[in-house]
């Protein structure tokens, strides 16, 4: 999956294959749940993702980063206006992401666990 953005690395081309790469993973591979203050229902279109920090050694890229997402919560329709029952509420994690740079697996922490 982190293919591409390891062999980016060292090119200004890396941000974009990495947050590429994080959008598309299943939204369970990611560990945005504890960021959540209302459905922990999220958007996954919403996504969007913002490079904090990094750092490499020999083996794994190792990066701090900003996700910005919406949890969708369920309204009421109560005025027959469809588009009233699903309602969006900005939500925020940082998370620490390690990448093997031999297999390209990467491994995501919330940075309240890691603490």
């Amino acid at each position: 999956m982190f293919t591409a953005a390891i062999k980016h690395w060292d090119s200004n081309d890396f941000s974009q294959y990495f947050k590429a790469a994080v959008k598309s993973l299943d939204l369970n591979e990611l560990p945005l749940e504890r960021c959540c203050n209302h459905s922990a229902v999220i958007d996954k279109d919403s996504l969007d993702v913002m490079i904090l920090s990094y750092d490499a050694d020999q083996d794994f890229i190792h990066l701090k980063i900003g996700v910005f997402f919406c949890e969708v919560l369920s309204g009421c329709a109560c005025s027959d206006d469809p588009s009233q029952g699903i309602i969006h509420e900005n939500s925020y994690c940082e998370l620490l992401v390690s990448i093997d740079r031999v297999s390209a697996k990467a491994v995501f922490t919330n940075v309240s666990s890691a603490s």
